[in-house]
């Protein structure tokens, strides 16, 4: 008698079907479609979750019940929710591997700070991907400038400045002409599928942005310095002064235009200390994990004020 093995696509990391009801596992894998990726799974108390694929959102019939999604959350925060209550607060945990966890629900408030979570309503879990043939154009930019002047890469939410960056990351830190790169990685997820022991990558895992910043430029020598989600105006003071070290920065930041992205406070100071060489629109190209690049030069971005 001949034994047939059928084998599934694995769509999700094992760290994350682990904590998922196998039902919501094997419906994310029939529902989307071959040869694509899973960018966001949704998970609503009492409503359909969703999973978000190039883009476009796709229902699942998977409906948690309150307590399923409150067993989830406690799962996910390794038993303690003590433990992560200062993440959740800010709206995220992350998971094992980079995972990040966007989290909602009733807010308990004292004086006008967030002080507890209670009756998650949702759990929004970003879905990282190892991407290392995308990042060539941002390199060869960096590179371009001879390592003196930073790039931000800007787009709104989910359009994958993230992933980008890791293809950036593992592109810069290895191949014949590697740097020596600091990831500041202050929510953990940036360094997902970065394990090679061959890249020269020092990471600083949970720091915030502008103190790891400045920890990198002052007292690890890095050539180029990493970091997600950048645009908080004391954040960016201190970013000014790592720039007065002499290490580029690449980061990434939220807008949808140039022009909405300079008139921030914290933007404006970055750019007027010329800590940006250029700045990136990136956009998804349709089905695809690959990105369109709109390059603006200082001078031209400088002009747009």
């Amino acid at each position: 008698m001949q034994n047939i093995i059928i084998s599934r696509r694995q769509l999700l990391p094992s760290a994350l079907m682990e904590l998922l009801p196998p039902q919501l596992c094997r419906e994310v894998e029939e529902t989307v479609p071959a040869g694509a990726f899973p960018e966001e799974l949704r998970l609503r108390r009492g409503r359909v979750a969703s999973v978000t694929v190039a883009g476009q959102n796709l229902r699942l019939s998977t409906v948690l019940s309150g307590k399923e999604l409150d067993d989830l959350l406690f799962a996910m925060c390794d038993g303690s929710l003590y433990a992560h209550s200062e993440t959740v607060c800010q709206g995220y945990l992350t998971l094992q591997g980079g995972i990040r966890v966007g989290v909602c629900g009733k807010a308990g408030v004292v004086d006008g700070r967030i002080t507890g979570i209670f009756e998650p309503t949702a759990l929004v879990v970003r879905i990282p991907h190892v991407t290392p043939s995308i990042g060539h154009e941002i390199d060869r930019l960096l590179r371009k400038m001879a390592l003196c002047k930073g790039v931000l890469i800007y787009a709104p939410p989910g359009v994958g400045k993230t992933t980008l960056l890791r293809g950036v990351i593992a592109l810069a830190a290895g191949g014949e002409h590697p740097l020596r790169v600091a990831v500041v990685d202050t929510r953990g997820e940036l360094s997902y599928a970065l394990e090679s022991s061959g890249l020269l990558l020092d990471l600083l895992s949970g720091y915030p942005r502008g103190r790891g910043i400045s920890i990198a430029a002052r007292t690890l020598s890095a050539q180029l310095i990493v970091c997600d989600e950048i645009g908080d105006l004391g954040e960016a003071q201190e970013i000014v002064e790592a720039h007065n070290c002499g290490v580029p920065l690449l980061a990434t930041a939220h807008a949808a235009e140039i022009g909405e992205l300079l008139c921030r406070p914290g933007m404006r100071l970055l750019h007027e200390a010329r800590c940006f060489g250029a700045y990136v629109r990136i956009t998804r190209r349709a089905g695809e994990m690959d990105f369109d690049l709109d390059v603006t030069d200082w001078e031209a971005a400088d002009g747009l004020l």
